[in-house]
């Protein structure tokens, strides 16, 4: 199989955590991890380029190009339902095995924001959440959302970091920890 889009990647992953979800929801998780990486990361996940369309938050080109893709590799299935008076759509991930190349932290993200958010209806999502985000505030339909102004900085040695946390939970669960005693005495002994 030829190597998958990291967009397509993206949509896949939200996939597995958020099996059933249809197009509204998919692409707003996509939208809401890149935030959260971009905020925590430094960097989103997604190579999607966010325009703010009649709908939102969205990168069209990019986000049918990756659901085709994937589609069309028989990695998801899609469904048509009725939803009043338009045509809803539902997604699932097929049974094959994928390998991503996600880093712990970015798989982290994509997981938070799809438990997150799936019970949330998508209008709910849009409105409750989506639209509230900064990228979205003053920002004109058809223009790209300023999404660079939520970038972490890298320099920032004291701000919170998904990847130090891993890594020290990842320590901890190996058994790599010292009782909290003996890091006492330790302190207390250099101080003297």
């Amino acid at each position: 199989m030829p190597a998958m889009s990291r967009n397509g990647q993206v949509l896949r992953y939200l996939l597995q955590v958020a099996s059933g979800i249809g197009h509204t929801k998919l692409a707003k998780f996509a939208y809401l991890a890149d935030l959260e990486a971009r905020k925590y990361l430094g960097r989103p996940i997604s190579e999607f380029v966010y325009v703010y369309d009649q709908h939102g938050p969205f990168d069209s080109t990019g986000f049918f190009a990756a659901l085709e893709e994937l589609k069309g590799s028989g990695l998801v299935t899609e469904n048509q339902v009725p939803c009043g008076q338009y045509v809803g759509y539902e997604m699932f991930p097929t049974g094959s095995v994928v390998e991503f190349e996600f880093s712990r932290a970015e798989s982290e993200v994509l997981r938070y924001v799809a438990e997150t958010y799936l019970s949330k209806t998508a209008r709910d999502l849009c409105d409750d959440v989506v639209y509230k985000t900064e990228p979205m505030q003053g920002a004109k339909v058809g223009k790209p959302l300023p999404m660079d102004k939520l970038n972490r900085d890298p320099k920032d040695k004291l701000g919170f970091s998904v990847e130090r946390m891993l890594a020290g939970e990842a320590s901890a669960a190996a058994g790599r920890t010292r009782p909290l005693a003996e890091v006492m005495d330790e302190l207390r002994t250099g101080c003297k």
